[in-house]
Parts: C-alpha cells; structure tokens; sequence
C-alpha cells in the first residue's frame, strides 16, 4: 500500500514528467522557428547579390524594382520572425524554469519519502525488539519459575 507521501511522490514525478514534454516541445518549437529565420536571411542574401549583379548588366528597371520589393517583403518577414523567436524564448525560458520547480519539489518529496521510510523501518525494527524482548522475558521467566517449582 502506497503512503500518501508516496502518491504526492508519483505525482511529482508525473508533472515533472510532463514539465520536461513541454521544455522538449518549446525547443523543437524554437529550432523550427530558427530555422525559417534561417531561410529567410538565406533568401535575403541571395537577392541582395541579385541586386549587385543586375547593377552590372543591363535590366528593365521594372525588374530592379521587382527585385526591391521582394526584398522589402523578406526584411519585414526577418524582423516579424525575429519577434516570434523571442516569445518563442521566453516560453523556453518560461517551461525551463517550470521544469526547474518540477523537479525541485520531486527531490524534495524524494527526501520527505526517504525520511518516513526511514522512520517506518526503525518503528518496526523497535516493535520487533520488543517482542524479542517480551519472548526472551517470558523465558527467562518460565525458566526461573521452573527451577523454583
């Protein structure tokens, strides 16, 4: 039978459990965005070159302003996908730092649990000695009576 020390140890077991799911998950959410930024800069490099080498050879101005806007759009998608890895960091910062309590209170109740264990086990080993005692007692007794008698 579980001591209820015992449950609230499962317990904190279970949400640490589920504290580290959500860490992982935040993570992976973060590479992911990281990643699309990464792209995104890569594009922007590209069509940065693209602009060197149309001012080399000649093209329609229509297809140099073509070229601008689009890279007007990726500036703007790098600084919108800049803003969501930041909130992206703050929610791995956020589910580490309640990964961190998690596991906290899990020792915690680990130690709380060892304690009573340990109290349990010389309670028991107390009853034990007394009836050892009371056994040997009503012995040595019997004994002494026997001798007399």
């Amino acid at each position: 039978m579980a001591t209820p020390i015992e449950s609230l140890l499962n317990l904190k077991k279970w949400e640490e459990d589920e504290a580290k799911n959500r860490f992982a998950m935040r993570l992976k959410e973060l590479a992911v965005e990281e990643g699309i930024l990464a792209r995104l800069e890569q594009d922007y490099a590209l069509s940065a070159q693209k602009v060197k080498n149309c001012s080399d050879e000649p093209k329609t101005i229509d297809k140099l302003q073509e070229l601008l806007v689009f890279i007007e759009g990726l500036l703007y998608r790098i600084h919108s996908q800049e803003e969501v890895i930041k909130i992206k960091g703050l929610e791995v910062e956020r589910a580490r730092l309640l990964l961190t309590e998690a596991t906290k209170e899990r020792k915690t109740f680990e130690k709380l649990d060892e304690r009573q264990k340990d109290i349990i086990k010389k309670d028991m080993e107390r009853k034990e000695q007394k009836i050892t005692d009371e056994h040997a007692s009503a012995r040595h007794g019997r004994k002494q009576g026997g001798e007399t008698g």
